[in-house]
C-alpha cells in the first residue's frame, strides 16, 4: 500500500467517525420556526427574504440502500408561518436522475413514486399527527398518522403547492393552512420529521437520523420544532361540502324494464371546536365516487376485510378501528351504510345522517363520539338502524396508552307483522319450545372494552392488551372477546407473539369477527442480515409457528408452521421463498370450490398438507415491472396450484396500465370436481393534467361468472372540490373470457356528481 491509500484510508475513517457523530439525532435536533409578515409566493423560486432568513433543516442521513452514512443526494428544508398557512420551501438536489412516478395522481402510492414527504405531531405525544408529500411533478397526498407510525393516505383536506425543476434539483413551496389541520393550544413544542424517496438512485433520506428495520414515519424519530410564540388560533374553523347528483340506472337482474332517474343532494360540514377537536357532520351522504371493491378468490372459510375509504369516516378513523386485532375488531366503519345480501354480494343501505366528535380533549385524552343512521331496507329484511360509538383513548407514560370503547347497534320500530321470511336474520329469529314456535327480535347489540397499547419510547417494545365483552337479547354466555400481543425488535432481531380468546356467544355487528369460539396464538421470530454488498440492502429469515384451539382447549382445529427466507436488493426488486405445513379440522361442513358441485368437507373431518410459495418483486424503476407469486401443494384432499399478482407499464407522467391476476387450479379425491378459479383485472389509470383523471378497470371472476366494469373521470377544478362522471356496470360473460356485454346484463349505472369545498 502506498502513502497515498495509507492517506485516503485514515481520511476515510475520521470522516466516517465525524459523519457518524454528526448525525441529526430525535429530540435532540431542533429548527427555531420564525415568523413571516411578506406574502410568499408559491412558484418555487425563493426569493422571499425569509427564506434567506430562516434556518435550514439538512444534512439528510441515509435509510436505503445503507443506513450507516450520509444522504449522497442532499435535501434542505425551511420553515415559516403567518397568521393563516405553515409554509415549506423544500430542495430537493437530485444529480439530473431524472425522476419516476407512477401517474399525476393525487394520494399517490408512496413507495412507487419519487417525493418528498413531511411527518408532522402538533399534539407532541408521537402518536397522532398529519402527512403531507409531494413528488417532483406538484403532486399532493396527506394523510393521518395513528399509531405513531401509521400513514392513512385516504384522508383529504385543503392546503396549496407549487414545484419548479431546474437542471440540478427541484424546489417545492408548500403551505398548509392551519384550519387543515388540528393541535393543541398553547403548545410551542411539535415534533417533525423529513423523508425523501429518490426512487431513481433507489435513495431514501431522513432528516432525523433512522435505522432501516424502523419506518422514518414513526413519530419517534423526529426532531423539534421550536415555535416563537403560541401557534395561531384557527377562529371560525367550518367547511361546509354540499353535493348534487344524477343517476341513470337499471337493475335487470330484478327485471327492471326502464331505466331509473333520480336526483339527490346532501351535504358534508367539519366544524372545528377546538385546534384540537372537529365535529364532522353528514346529512344522506353519497358515496358513488369512491372506487369499488377490488375482488379476491376467497378460498377460506372465512370473510375477508375491505378498508373503508369514504371520507366521512377517515379523519381520527384510528380513534374508533383498531380496538382489538384485525380479526377481532369491536368496530368496523363498513358496517354502516353497506350490508350483504343472500348470496353474500355487497349491497348499499342508505345512510340518511349522522355526526362524529373526534380529536383532542386536552395534551393527554382523545375523545372519540359517533351517532349515525340508517333508512329502512325491506329488500335486505333492515329496518331502521342507529349505530352508536363512544371512544377514549389517554395518554400515559413516554408513547402508551390506554382506551375504552362501547359501540351500540339499535334497531328501531321493528315491523313484527311481516312474515319471518322477510327479516334479515340478524334481527329475527325462530324460537322452538315445546313444540311452540315463537319469534324473537333483536332489539340492540352492544360492545364494551378496554384496552391498553405499549409503545416504548426506543420503539424497541411495542405491545396490545385487550379485553371486549358482547352483550344483546339472543347471547349470554361466553360472550368474551380478549388478546394479547408483543413485540420486540432490535437490528437484526424482532420477536414477536400473539394471543386471541374469543367465546362462541361473542357478537359484535358493528365490528369484523369472522370467526368466533377459538383460542388462537402465534409465535414469530425474525433474523435481519445487513451485508457489505452493492448489489443486497439485506436479507430476512423467519419462522411462524401458530395453533387455534376451541375455547375449552379440549380440540386443536388448526395449526401451521413456515419459514421464510427474503432478499432485498438495491435495484428495488425482491425475492423471497416461503415453505408451510398447515392442518386443519372442519367444525362445519364445507365445499371448498363453492359454488362448483355439492360434495363437502364433513363436518369432524381433518387434513394436514405441505406447501411451497415464491414471490417476486421486479425493478420498480422499470417502466415494465411485474409483481408476482407462484404457489403450489396440498390443499384439503388434494393440490392446488396458485399464480397471483400485477403486470404493470407506466407512460410516465401520464398514467399506467396494469393487470392483476390471480389464477388457481385445484384438483382434489374422487368425488370432487376439480376447479380452475381465475380472476383479471385489467386497469387504465389516465392522468391528463393533475387536475384531470381518468380510471377505467373491468373485473372478471368466472368462480361467479361476472364481469365488473368501473369507469371514473374525475375533474379537481378546486382544491378538494370535483366533478365524477361514473360508469359501472355488471353482466355475465358469453364464453371464458368475454368482456363485451351482451345480453346478460345484470346492472347498468351512470352517475354525475358535483361536490364543492367551502371554508366559512
Amino acid at each position: 500500500m502506498n502513502v497515498r491509500s495509507i492517506y485516503l484510508t485514515i481520511a476515510f475513517f475520521f470522516a466516517s467517525i465525524i459523519t457518524s457523530f454528526a448525525q441529526n439525532v430525535a429530540q435532540e435536533t431542533v429548527y427555531n420556526l420564525q415568523k413571516t409578515t411578506e406574502k410568499i409566493v408559491l412558484d418555487g423560486i425563493l426569493n422571499e427574504l425569509i427564506w434567506q432568513e430562516t434556518e435550514v433543516a439538512t444534512d439528510f442521513y441515509m435509510v436505503i440502500p445503507d443506513d450507516n452514512r450520509s444522504a449522497e443526494l442532499e435535501s434542505e428544508v425551511r420553515m415559516t408561518y403567518d397568521n393563516e398557512n405553515f409554509y415549506f420551501a423544500i430542495t430537493c438536489f437530485d444529480g439530473q436522475d431524472g425522476y419516476v412516478v407512477q401517474s399525476l395522481r393525487r394520494d399517490w402510492d408512496w413507495p412507487l413514486n419519487e417525493n418528498f414527504s413531511i411527518y408532522i405531531d402538533p399534539y407532541n405525544d408521537f402518536t397522532n399527527g398529519f402527512s403531507f408529500g409531494i413528488t417532483p411533478y406538484g403532486v399532493q397526498r396527506e394523510g393521518t398518522i395513528d399509531e405513531g407510525t401509521n400513514v392513512n393516505e385516504d384522508w383529504d383536506n385543503k392546503w396549496s403547492s407549487n414545484v419548479k425543476k431546474y437542471d440540478d434539483r427541484w424546489i417545492a413551496e408548500i403551505a398548509i393552512p392551519f384550519k387543515s389541520i388540528r393541535y393543541a393550544e398553547g403548545n410551542r413544542n411539535w415534533n417533525i420529521q423529513f423523508f425523501r424517496n429518490h426512487l431513481k438512485r433507489n435513495e431514501r433520506s431522513s432528516w432525523i437520523a433512522v435505522e432501516q428495520q424502523y419506518t422514518p414515519s414513526a413519530l419517534t424519530f423526529s426532531g423539534k420544532l421550536l415555535w416563537p410564540e403560541d401557534p395561531p388560533k384557527t377562529g371560525s374553523n367550518i367547511s361546509f361540502i354540499p353535493y348534487v347528483l344524477g343517476d341513470l340506472s337499471r337493475n335487470y337482474a330484478a327485471n327492471e324494464t326502464n331505466y331509473s332517474k333520480k336526483a339527490n343532494a346532501g351535504f358534508d360540514a367539519k366544524i372545528g371546536i377546538t385546534p384540537g377537536l372537529n365535529l364532522d357532520l353528514t346529512v344522506n351522504p353519497d358515496f358513488s365516487q369512491v372506487e369499488v371493491d377490488r375482488q379476491v378468490i376467497n378460498l377460506s372459510r372465512f370473510e375477508v376485510s375491505f378498508p373503508e375509504r369514504r371520507q366521512f369516516f377517515l379523519e381520527n378513523a384510528d380513534l374508533f378501528s383498531k380496538f382489538g386485532f384485525p380479526q377481532s375488531r369491536a368496530f368496523f366503519s363498513r358496517r354502516i351504510g353497506i350490508s350483504t345480501d343472500t348470496l353474500g354480494r355487497t349491497r348499499q343501505v342508505p345512510i340518511v345522517g349522522g355526526a362524529r366528535l373526534s380529536g383532542k380533549l386536552n395534551e393527554k385524552l382523545r375523545l372519540g363520539l359517533l351517532n349515525m343512521s340508517t333508512a329502512e331496507n325491506n329488500e335486505l329484511g333492515i329496518p331502521f338502524q342507529n349505530y352508536s360509538v363512544l371512544a377514549l383513548q389517554q395518554n400515559i407514560f413516554s408513547r402508551s396508552n390506554v382506551a375504552f370503547v362501547f359501540a351500540n347497534k339499535q334497531n328501531i320500530n321493528i315491523n313484527k307483522s311481516r312474515e319471518f321470511s322477510s327479516y334479515n336474520p340478524t334481527v329475527a329469529r325462530r324460537i322452538v319450545q315445546n313444540s311452540d314456535t315463537t319469534l324473537e327480535f333483536k332489539s340492540y347489540n352492544r360492545v364494551v372494552g378496554l384496552e391498553y397499547n405499549l409503545f416504548s419510547e426506543d420503539t424497541r417494545w411495542a405491545g396490545d392488551f385487550y379485553y371486549q365483552r358482547s352483550f344483546d337479547t339472543w347471547n349470554d354466555d361466553n360472550t368474551y372477546n380478549h388478546g394479547a400481543f408483543l413485540r420486540y425488535q432490535e437490528r437484526n432481531f424482532s420477536i414477536r407473539w400473539v394471543h386471541t380468546a374469543i367465546g362462541d356467544g361473542f357478537n359484535a355487528e358493528m365490528g369484523f369477527v369472522p370467526r368466533v369460539g377459538y383460542n388462537q396464538g402465534s409465535f414469530s421470530p425474525k433474523y435481519i442480515h445487513y451485508p457489505k454488498s452493492d448489489a443486497i440492502i439485506n436479507q430476512e429469515i423467519s419462522f411462524d409457528i401458530s395453533y387455534t384451539y376451541n375455547n375449552d382447549f379440549s380440540k386443536n382445529t388448526d395449526r401451521s408452521f413456515s419459514v421464510d427466507y427474503g432478499v432485498s436488493f438495491t435495484n428495488t426488486s425482491s425475492i423471497s421463498a416461503q415453505w408451510s405445513r398447515t392442518y386443519q379440522y372442519m367444525f362445519f361442513d364445507f365445499n371448498p370450490i363453492a359454488p362448483i358441485g355439492n360434495r363437502i368437507l364433513p363436518q369432524g373431518s381433518d387434513y394436514n398438507w405441505n406447501s411451497m410459495r415464491l414471490n417476486y418483486q421486479s425493478d420498480r424503476r422499470k417502466l415494465l415491472n411485474i409483481d408476482g407469486s407462484l404457489t403450489y401443494g396440498g390443499f384439503y384432499t388434494g393440490t392446488r396450484f396458485n399464480a397471483g399478482g400485477q403486470l404493470a407499464y407506466r407512460f410516465q407522467p401520464y398514467g399506467s396500465f396494469a393487470i392483476t391476476y390471480d389464477y388457481n387450479a385445484i384438483q382434489l379425491s374422487e368425488g370432487f370436481e376439480n376447479a380452475n378459479f381465475y380472476l383479471l383485472g385489467p386497469r387504465l389509470d389516465f392522468t391528463m393534467t393533475d387536475k384531470v383523471f381518468f380510471t377505467g378497470f373491468a373485473q372478471y371472476n368466472n368462480r361467479f361468472d361476472n364481469v365488473n366494469y368501473n369507469l371514473r373521470f374525475q375533474w379537481r377544478f378546486a382544491p378538494v372540490s370535483d366533478v365524477f362522471l361514473v360508469y359501472t356496470e355488471n353482466f355475465a360473460p358469453g364464453g371464458p373470457i368475454d368482456f363485451v356485454p351482451g345480453e346478460d346484463t345484470k346492472s347498468r349505472a351512470i352517475v354525475l356528481k358535483l361536490n364543492y369545498w367551502f371554508n366559512l
